[in-house]
C-alpha cells in the first residue's frame, strides 16, 4: 500500500460527488471504503482505542452504526450537484469550519424560459416566459450586475430560519413571512459565459409537471415581498439546506456537519440491511423530465464566489434580469479551497479523488488520499504541546482562510517529482 506500515492517517482531502447521492450518504460510504482498508487500519486501531478510554471517562460518543471513524464535511452539496466535497477524517474535522468561509467555485447551466418552484429542474414548473430576445450579447451584458459586491436574498424555499421556522416551510403552509427575506452581501470575483447553447442544441429539459394553481398562488404572495440581485423581483428556490453553489448558509451547513462527525461508531458490522435502506433514503434520480429537450437557450457559466452564495438564486435572478425566468438545469462546484475537481497542473492545487474509485479497490483510492493527507500532517503534526496548540491556532485550521496558499507553499517541487497527476 501507498503508505508507510502503521502510520496513522487523517487531515483533510477532496471527493469528486457524483449525482443523484447526497454529502451524508457519500460519508457513509467512505466509512464503509476506509474501516476494512489496510490504508486507515492505523486510524481505525487508535480510534478504538480512543473509544475505549472514554467509555472509562463516561464520554462516549453517540453510537452509529455507520460511522467507524470522526468524519464529516466542509460544506454541502445538493444530491443534483457534483463535484468537490471537502471530507475532514480524524483531527482533519477540526479544520473544516475553515472551508465553510473560503471561495468556491462553480459552473452552472441557466436554463431560460421558465421558472419552478426550487428554481432548479428537480422542482415544478410555476412561471413561463417568452425566450426570443435572449442571445449571448444580452447575457453578457446582464452579468455584469452580478460581478463584485452584490446583494442577493436567500430563496424562499430554503433551510434558513424565520422565527425559528425554516422559510420553506412557511411555503409550503402557505403563511405568510413575519419578515422579509434581508438580502445579503455577497461577493463574486469571476461571472463568466463558457457556453452558448441555442434550442435544439442541447440535452437540458424541463420538469414534465406543472404546480397546481393554488400553489402558484402562494408562491407569488410569499414573494412579492422579496427583490432578487440587483433589484429584480423573485419568485421562489431550492428546498435543501447548504449546499456549495446551490444554497449556502455557514450556520446551517456547519450544523449539519458538526452532526455528521460527532456520531460514532458500531465496530460489528451487522447491519448491512440497515445502511442499504438509508442509502436509499439519500439517492435522489431526478425524475419527471419532459421528453424532449426545452425549445429554450441555456447559458453555461462559471463563478467565483464567496461563503453563502446561492446559485439556484443566481440562475432565476439572471433569467429576470433578461427579461424572462431561469432555472439551474445542472451545477458542478470545481473548486472549493485549494482543492479541484478539474484537471490542473498548478501545484497549488489537489485533485479529488474520483467517488468511483472507491468501487476499484483500495489501490485505486489509497495512493491519492495517502498522498494529500501525508501532506497535510506534515502540516499539522500531532505532536504538539498545550502552548504550542493556543499560539498557532490559526494556523491549525488548515490555513485556508486564505484558500489554503499557505499550506501549499512549498508543495510545488515535491509534487512535480512524486505526483500521480
Amino acid at each position: 500500500m501507498a503508505q508507510s506500515a502503521g502510520k496513522v492517517l487523517e487531515g483533510v482531502f477532496a471527493i469528486n460527488k457524483p449525482p443523484s447521492i447526497s454529502s451524508a450518504q457519500v460519508l457513509r460510504d467512505l466509512q464503509n471504503t476506509f474501516r476494512t482498508s489496510e490504508t486507515f487500519a492505523p486510524l481505525l486501531k487508535q480510534t478504538d482505542a480512543q473509544d475505549a478510554q472514554n467509555r472509562q471517562r463516561a464520554k462516549r460518543r453517540k453510537i452509529d452504526n455507520d460511522n467507524a471513524f470522526k468524519m464529516g464535511h466542509g460544506g454541502t452539496l445538493d444530491p443534483m450537484a457534483t463535484g468537490v466535497l471537502i471530507v475532514g477524517i480524524g483531527r482533519g474535522t477540526k479544520s473544516l469550519q475553515s472551508f465553510l468561509d473560503c471561495t468556491k467555485t462553480y459552473e452552472t447551466v441557466v436554463l431560460f424560459g421558465k421558472s419552478t418552484d426550487t428554481y432548479d429542474v428537480a422542482g415544478k414548473v410555476v412561471a413561463s416566459a417568452d425566450t426570443s430576445k435572449i442571445d449571448p450579447r444580452l447575457v453578457e451584458d446582464k452579468l455584469s450586475a452580478f460581478r463584485g459586491d452584490i446583494k442577493q436574498v436567500p430563496p424562499i424555499y430554503s433551510a434558513l430560519k424565520i422565527n425559528g421556522i425554516k422559510a420553506y416551510d412557511y411555503a409550503r403552509s402557505g403563511k405568510e413571512l413575519p419578515r422579509e427575506l434581508a438580502a445579503r452581501d455577497m461577493k463574486v470575483s469571476e461571472c463568466v459565459l463558457l457556453d452558448w447553447y441555442e434550442a435544439g442544441q442541447h440535452d437540458f429539459r424541463w420538469p414534465a409537471e406543472e404546480a397546481p394553481q393554488a400553489e402558484k398562488d402562494v408562491l407569488s404572495k410569499l414573494t412579492n415581498k422579496t427583490k432578487g440581485t440587483s433589484g429584480q423581483e423573485s419568485d421562489v428556490e431550492p428546498l435543501h439546506k447548504n449546499v456549495g453553489g446551490e444554497k449556502e448558509n455557514s450556520n446551517a451547513d456547519h450544523q449539519a456537519q458538526r452532526a455528521v462527525l460527532d456520531t460514532p461508531r458500531d465496530a460489528d458490522n451487522t447491519h448491512a440491511h440497515a445502511r442499504k435502506e438509508k442509502a436509499s433514503m439519500h439517492t435522489h434520480t431526478i425524475t419527471g423530465l419532459s421528453e424532449l429537450p426545452a425549445n429554450a437557450p441555456a447559458a453555461r457559466i462559471k463563478l467565483t464566489v464567496s461563503s453563502g452564495f446561492y446559485v439556484r438564486s443566481f440562475a432565476h435572478d439572471l433569467g429576470i434580469a433578461c427579461g424572462s425566468y431561469g432555472t439551474m438545469a445542472e451545477l458542478a462546484r470545481t473548486r472549493q479551497g485549494a482543492y479541484t475537481a478539474v484537471q490542473s497542473e498548478d501545484a497549488e492545487f489537489f485533485p479529488a479523488v474520483e467517488y468511483a474509485d472507491l468501487g476499484r479497490g483500495e489501490a485505486a483510492w489509497s495512493p491519492r488520499i495517502t498522498e494529500v493527507l501525508s501532506a497535510w500532517l506534515a502540516q499539522n503534526p500531532a505532536e504538539q504541546n498545550t502552548a504550542s496548540r493556543n499560539n498557532n491556532s490559526s494556523a491549525q485550521t488548515f490555513r485556508h482562510k486564505n484558500d489554503g496558499q499557505n499550506f501549499h507553499k512549498n508543495r510545488s517541487k515535491r509534487r512535480n517529482s512524486s505526483s500521480p497527476e
